[in-house]
């Protein structure tokens, strides 16, 4: 979900869920780093080399980003879709140099553009394919959400071997289906306000309210994308805007708490056969305009801040801070027990 505050300043929240552990670190992925990506068929595709520092968290043991924000404030994320969601365009060998995989489409956009006009101009330049993720097994379908220090939003899919880039008008995004079917189901949801219902009378009967939140009955309350998707659409664009960043962090932070998922209320089956719960393994924060990250995971509550004023920028090195299996180290304030 997107926070815009009343000076302008742009905050970022997304919360990751899976079935297995991703096992994901915070990447920090300097200037002038050599990449190389992947194409059918085992073969090599685009190479680059990095024009901006970017940070975010990797999954999977890869050395590529799930999400990240570079230095100019351009956020990328990736988002799972549903097999039969999505397609890969056909790529012809004569184009592997052009090419690159959806695993590192990601830090090529990170890497290579400063804003959504930039992104915009150059996405359909590309060749995007799917590559298989080792630790997958399989070659995972997804789309993007991408979002600037301006706050412009717009969305990257890859329908029927077609890729589009589309403006994001409700600055929020999640999984399957295609986006522009989110837009449209939210249409089933035209009735809701923020504001409590008004007691009626239906025959000689009163109804009055049972307390707060009338206005939003019937706002969906499971963990499906769809119904995610149309909760961020009115919690993000129905809380009142804060002044200024510190708000913004603070507002985007008690947003996405509302997205969290403990284990053992998601159950499903693995590609092993096993049973497997879906959770948030971690949520994260991008203020866009002091350039700072900050996450915090289901084994650790406590947001961590990552300030890229006070990272290493240059290099050709990928440097990583812990993310996963860190415990809490939580403050103990009894100590400050005193009369008023």
């Amino acid at each position: 979900m997107r926070v815009i505050a009343k000076d302008g300043s742009v905050v970022w929240v997304r919360s990751m869920e899976f079935g297995t552990s991703t096992k994901s670190d915070i990447m920090i992925v300097p200037r002038g780093m050599a990449w190389t990506s992947s194409a059918p068929d085992g073969k090599k595709g685009m190479q680059w080399t990095n024009k901006y520092a970017f940070v975010g968290p990797n999954g999977f043991a890869m050395e590529s980003p799930l999400e990240g924000m570079n230095e100019k404030g351009l956020y990328v994320g990736g988002f799972w879709m549903a097999a039969g969601e999505s397609e890969y365009p056909k790529i012809k060998p004569a184009d592997y140099s052009q090419t690159i995989s959806q695993a590192d489409f990601g830090a090529w956009l990170l890497g290579n553009c400063a804003s959504v006009a930039e992104v915009k101009e150059r996405v359909p330049q590309l060749k995007l394919t799917g590559v298989e993720v080792e630790f997958l097994h399989m070659s995972p379908l997804v789309h993007w959400s991408v979002v600037d220090a301006s706050g412009k939003a717009v969305v990257i899919e890859s329908i029927g071997g077609v890729i589009t880039v589309s403006e994001n008008p409700v600055g929020v995004f999640t999984n399957a289906p295609s986006f522009g079917w989110h837009l449209n189901h939210l249409r089933m949801y035209i009735n809701l306000r923020p504001d409590n219902v008004q007691p009626f009378k239906l025959g000689d009967y009163k109804i009055t309210p049972l307390g707060q939140g009338t206005g939003l009955l019937g706002l969906p309350g499971d963990q499906t994308p769809p119904s995610r998707f149309v909760r961020a659409a009115f919690y993000a664009n129905t809380a009142l805007q804060p002044e200024d960043a510190d708000g913004s962090v603070t507002l985007g932070m008690n947003l996405i708490a509302n997205f969290s998922i403990p284990k053992g209320l998601s159950s499903g089956i693995g590609g092993d056969g096993k049973q497997e719960f879906d959770y948030t393994q971690w949520t994260t924060v991008y203020d866009f305009n002091r350039k700072a990250l900050y996450f915090r995971t289901y084994d650790d509550q406590d947001y961590k801040k990552v300030s890229f004023d006070k990272l290493p920028l240059d290099g050709k090195k990928l440097l990583f801070i812990p993310m996963w299996n860190v415990k809490p180290t939580y403050a103990d304030v009894s100590g400050q027990a005193k009369t008023h």
